[in-house]
């Protein structure tokens, strides 16, 4: 494992038109050449809906990982027979498919709750999800991937960082923001760096647990907060130096690792019903009653 790592992060434009998006990849990839980055993360979904990994789109992301010698990351809707995943492929810096990560949290139902997932929003809750967190062993280290909805999901953090992973990616297909709370407390309680995407919004950028793990282009240190980050919508991109000798330091003496309770957390994964503490608050849809605790229909 090397030292440190370059990371660019894209924020890209997607209006479910995935050959306009193939036609701006190249630059981001050159761009982040001449930082001399390691690996490029584009957003969720961007490479197209309902395709396989033989598609045409999926193919010019590969040649672009493998022109530029790079590692790679991007998302798409994969076909599987009759049924699809909202996946995160990575590519290898020659251009081969290294693995897959499937979208595990379903990002289902309308406003404002976004849940249930009732008729016509409920794509992602009628695929096939993912069963666990995943990390890829890349030449400078180890890496994981949440898609949008994933991390939300306090567990999915814990559980990636756990497995192994240093640095994870958090790849976002959707408007609002990159939420700072989210990647900051990531960092610091599971000792990772996160780098974050998003399609149709702002503030993507990097958070790391402190200690000067991340170094922006400018050469300004990272401060425990989401920085740098790119403030406005629209397409750019965003480089860091990650210090992973001193993020290994780190992670090596992560006090919340080592006055953890275990034996405290099992309520963690039952199957825990908070809705029951509400008899007297109506439900907002008929539908909710019968799709309680249902990630996947």
């Amino acid at each position: 494992m090397k030292d440190q790592a370059k990371i660019t992060l894209v924020q890209l434009r997607f209006d479910g038109l995935a050959d306009s998006v193939l036609d701006r990849m190249p630059a981001f990839f050159e761009e982040a050449s001449r930082y001399g980055s390691d690996l490029v993360a584009f957003p969720e979904y961007v490479l197209g809906s309902r395709i396989g990994i033989e598609h045409e789109n999926v193919q010019r992301f590969f040649a672009l990982a493998r022109e530029h010698r790079m590692y790679a990351i991007a998302g798409l809707v994969e076909s599987h027979g009759a049924k699809w995943a909202t996946t995160a492929l990575v590519v290898d810096r020659t251009g081969n498919l290294l693995g897959r990560y499937y979208k595990c949290h379903p990002a289902s139902g309308p406003a404002p709750h976004w849940w249930p997932p009732i008729k016509g929003h409920d794509a992602e809750a009628r695929g096939i999800l993912g069963n666990q967190f995943k990390v890829f062993h890349l030449d400078f280290g180890p890496i994981g991937i949440l898609q949008c909805y994933d991390g939300y999901f306090p567990e999915a953090w814990g559980c990636t960082s756990f497995e192994g992973a240093e640095v994870i990616l958090w790849i976002n297909g959707r408007g609002g923001m990159i939420e700072d709370s989210h990647c900051i407390f990531a960092a610091s309680a599971y000792g990772c760096v996160v780098g974050a995407n998003i399609t149709d919004g702002r503030n993507t950028g990097f958070a790391a647990p402190g200690g000067a793990t991340v170094i922006s282009a400018k050469g300004k240190p990272e401060e425990m907060r989401l920085f740098p980050r790119i403030k406005k919508p629209g397409d750019a991109c965003v480089h860091a130096t990650v210090n992973l000798a001193q993020l290994r330091r780190l992670r090596k003496h992560l006090r919340t690792m080592h006055q953890r309770r275990p034996e405290l957390y099992g309520r963690l994964t039952e199957d825990v019903k908070i809705w029951q503490d509400y008899p007297d608050v109506p439900w907002d849809r008929p539908e909710c009653q019968d799709l309680v605790n249902k990630a996947q229909l």
